[in-house]
């Protein structure tokens, strides 16, 4: 059964996929392939005043390569979506702790 975890305009994390962006032009990535997940700290430049001065950027490797998932200059939104994809990652099938 498809669980979701988190679900808005601009992500849905479900037991199954990763959708970044699921309104619009959507990339979606499977979570049984998703691992080494990290998050990236960006600062901006003081000149560019209209934009945020942090983004977090959650990145991870995919087939191979490592990949943006998602990023947002809001704390609180960016980790509801963190913790939807660590909730995903631990439940994931075939999931074995050492």
């Amino acid at each position: 059964m498809r669980r979701v975890y988190y679900r808005s305009y601009d992500a849905e994390v479900t037991s199954d996929v990763f959708i970044r962006d699921p309104a619009g032009s959507s990339t979606s990535y499977a979570i049984a392939e998703i691992g080494e997940v990290a998050v990236k700290v960006i600062e901006r430049d003081w000149w560019e005043v209209w934009r945020t001065k942090q983004v977090w950027v959650l990145q991870a490797r995919y087939q191979g390569q490592t990949v943006d998932l998602y990023e947002s200059g809001e704390p609180r939104v960016f980790n509801m979506v963190t913790r939807a994809l660590q909730r995903a990652l631990e439940e994931r099938p075939g999931r074995h702790w050492a």
